[in-house]
């Protein structure tokens, strides 16, 4: 045997990388490399402000300004109470649907689609004041309830709390219809075709495969739902009375009218971590849920 033959007979020493080794740990080099921009781009234009604007909410003693003002802390309460209606509102209907987008043929299928996706080719303002022509005391809906005879008068239906959940589902139902439609469509329509054929009804099939295997949509549809709700700002002042103005209202007084932007500032972080604490709670609820029914 020759000595070319030994060499190349010869195994490799003790660490030092093999061909294959070598390629993984370039590519996982090239990961790195393409999630840099990615990186930078939040890091610009994310957390940079965003550590700017947890720096400003520690000046002139913020925190407890703010939190010594009773309308800010009615402006939270309200903030989560109107977040969450609108959020089990949204999520129903949108549930609703999203069953029927899932069963609808193709034709009628394209139509809801661009009917759901209305709410955006408009903006927020044009749709709420287009809500408030219909809910005012001469609008058409007070005209439909007296004319058949459902009402005698017209009812207060705008400027209150009611018109500004109407308001904010109106604009969030394509962020829950989307979502749910997804995890619908990733049923297999077999389980319900042999869940009839051994005689279960329809809903039966529905309380024990549809609603559990679009759980993930759900979920995810009240979370995406939820945090931006927390968010409104015009649909509360155009739609709604005194005593439902929202955290988003209150920042732009602060800002704005009081010039006060540290308190401004501190405003944004209790909402931030409000918002974070709730979705936390929701994701360990969610989880633990999944993990009992697994088990």
């Amino acid at each position: 045997m020759s000595a070319a033959t030994l060499q190349r007979a010869r195994p490799e020493r003790r660490g030092t990388p093999v061909p294959g080794a070598r390629r993984q740990q370039r590519r996982r080099s090239s990961w790195w490399l393409l999630l840099a921009p990615v990186l930078v781009f939040d890091l610009l234009l994310f957390l940079t402000p965003l550590g700017k604007l947890v720096q400003s909410s520690f000046a002139d003693n913020a925190y407890v300004r703010v939190l010594d003002d009773p309308l800010v802390v009615r402006s939270l309460v309200n903030t989560m109470t109107i977040s969450l209606a609108s959020t089990a509102v949204t999520v129903v209907l949108g549930y609703v649907i999203a069953l029927v987008l899932w069963r609808a043929g193709n034709v009628t299928r394209v139509i809801l689609f661009a009917v759901v996706l209305l709410p955006f080719w408009t903006g927020i303002l044009v749709k709420n004041f287009a809500w408030a022509v219909l809910l005012q005391d001469n609008g058409l809906v007070n005209a439909f309830l007296q004319g058949i005879g459902l009402t005698h008068a017209p009812i207060e239906l705008l400027h209150n709390r009611f018109a500004v959940i109407v308001g904010m589902v109106h604009v969030l139902l394509p962020y829950a219809v989307f979502p749910i439609f997804s995890s619908l469509t990733s049923i297999d329509d077999r389980l319900g075709l042999a869940a009839r054929s051994l005689g279960a009804r329809e809903g039966s099939v529905f309380r024990r495969i549809t609603l559990p295997l679009s759980m993930p949509g759900i979920s995810a549809a009240g979370l995406l739902v939820f945090i931006i709700s927390t968010g409104f700002f015009i649909t509360p002042v155009v739609m709604g009375g005194p005593g439902d103005m929202m955290i988003a209202n209150q920042i732009d007084y602060y800002a704005r009218q009081l010039t006060d932007f540290s308190g401004a500032a501190a405003l944004a972080v209790i909402l931030t971590v409000m918002v974070s604490i709730l979705v936390a709670i929701y994701q360990r609820v969610l989880k633990a849920g999944g993990q009992h029914e697994a088990n």
